[in-house]
């Protein structure tokens, strides 16, 4: 991402060239979109765990996997971050929908194994079957 200085030192609009946004000062002159791709961009990893853990407390699931869990998780299974919502991309996955998300239950599936696990999902039967 190319950032102009002169828009970083009038302050009036993000730094990063063609927005015209409200710069954020904390975020270092950037628009939150644009502070948001930086931020991909040097730690691609640690944002889609930023991005994980609020999702999982939208949902209001418990959530008790650290960074240091998800990097090697990461690492250890290939899980690469992709953009887009095709149906090959990786998904992280509770394989007991009773339990929240720890990493004994998290698996990776492509989205469109996570939709057709989905569509088939018995609340009442995932309580009892589940092997945890």
């Amino acid at each position: 991402m190319v950032l102009s200085e002169s828009k970083k030192a009038a302050g009036r609009y993000c730094c990063a060239y063609g927005c015209k946004n409200e710069p954020i000062a904390r975020k270092g002159g950037l628009c939150h979109k644009h502070y948001r791709r930086q931020r991909r961009e040097i730690d691609p990893v640690g944002e889609r765990y930023n991005n994980f853990c609020g999702n999982a407390a939208k949902r209001n699931k418990e959530n008790s996997v650290t960074l240091a869990e998800f990097r090697s998780l990461c690492q250890r299974t290939g899980y690469i971050i992709t953009k887009g919502m095709r149906g090959k991309n990786a998904t992280l996955d509770r394989r007991c929908n009773a339990h929240g998300y720890h990493i004994w239950n998290i698996q990776i599936l492509t989205l469109s194994a996570n939709c057709r696990k989905g569509s088939n999902y018995n609340q009442d039967e995932d309580r009892f079957d589940c092997p945890f």
